[in-house]
């Protein structure tokens, strides 16, 4: 639509312009001929509505605006299971990461 943002991704975490707030299902991925994600399918927590509840995004949009991910176990990769080991950071209760939109 040619709108462009002035904030990056970080940016709009740290002024709460842009928050972790609504919980989706990944449902499917579509991928280029390398295996790289070029769109995902996800089902809408908010119920059915248009498409019965399903959403497509493009990598792009999912890179920008997805915060967290919840993921079995049996699907990560040996180097994230490497990250899991370290010592976690406790976040302050007012850390963007955890504000709530109003």
């Amino acid at each position: 639509m040619g709108t462009t943002f002035g904030m990056d991704k970080k940016q709009r975490i740290q002024t709460f312009s842009s928050g972790s707030s609504h919980a989706m299902t990944l449902m499917a991925v579509d991928l280029d001929e390398n295996g790289k994600s070029k769109k995902w399918m996800v089902e809408n927590s908010w119920g059915p509505g248009a498409n019965n509840g399903h959403l497509i995004m493009t990598d792009e949009w999912f890179n920008e605006y997805m915060f967290r991910l919840v993921i079995e176990k049996r699907y990560i990769t040996d180097k994230v299971k490497e990250v899991m080991k370290q010592k976690p950071v406790r976040l302050a209760a007012w850390d963007p990461m955890f504000a709530e939109e109003e």
